[in-house]
């Protein structure tokens, strides 16, 4: 029966009931988030209401590397820099950003970057910033073309889920265009740390930089946490 009567709804009125209900769960999830007291971590509902309300299926990042964000971003004491914006966006900015942590995130698509900033804006998220970013050819390998002049000088705190995994060298250009702006002490966070072109950028890193890495396998996927030691 109940299969019956999803087959008689018009696909318009599905798509704007599945709105409505992800609009709810987004708010649902900022709202319980934004109230946490400073350094109190979001508990996985909390982390799950809001991957839900995000939907964007199949790049969504996973519960276990939400609270790796989190737990970051909760703790960190200098500027963030996000390669590649998304949930992980939001995140950044309601517990880093509350505390006056800057945090700056690279976005090559301009239509990607609207959406991101327009959500940043509605839920007024403090000091985040989503910078246009264009892919470059830097020879060896291509990334995104930050505006350098407008970053600060050093970052605590990278996300790196970006540019896509078909950029030519993957996500290989954080390292030459920002190695010397990770101080020691500085933490890097890479999803899809399982795919193989994560796994050689990362050998790459550390064949050029003294870091220590845990890679955390998972149900749902593997990522890791890099550590800069010198």
């Amino acid at each position: 029966m109940l299969k019956t009567v999803k087959t008689l709804v018009p696909a318009g009125v599905k798509a704007a009931l599945k709105a409505t209900v992800q609009g709810y769960r987004l708010r649902r999830g900022l709202r319980a988030i934004s109230a946490l007291n400073e350094g109190e971590l979001p508990t996985r509902a909390m982390l799950r209401s809001l991957s839900l309300g995000w939907g964007n299926d199949g790049y969504a990042a996973n519960l276990d590397y939400l609270e790796e964000v989190a737990r970051n971003a909760a703790t960190t004491a200098g500027p963030v820099l996000e390669c590649g914006s998304g949930l992980t966006t939001l995140l950044l900015g309601m517990l880093a950003g509350r505390r006056g942590v800057v945090v700056r995130s690279l976005e090559h698509s301009a239509e990607w970057r609207q959406r991101i900033a327009a959500v940043v804006s509605q839920y007024q998220i403090a000091n985040v910033e989503v910078l246009g970013s264009p892919l470059r050819d830097y020879g060896a390998f291509a990334w995104y073309d930050p505006p350098l002049d407008q970053l600060p000088e050093e970052f605590r705190l990278v996300v790196c889920d970006g540019p896509p995994g078909m950029t030519k060298g993957g996500r290989y250009g954080l390292l030459p265009l920002f190695g010397r702006r990770l101080p020691e002490g500085s933490v890097i966070l890479v999803d899809d740390a399982g795919r193989p072109g994560e796994v050689e950028m990362m050998n790459r890193w550390r064949s050029e930089l003294e870091l220590t890495v845990e890679v955390f396998n998972k149900p749902a996927g593997r990522f890791a946490t890099l550590v800069r030691r010198g």
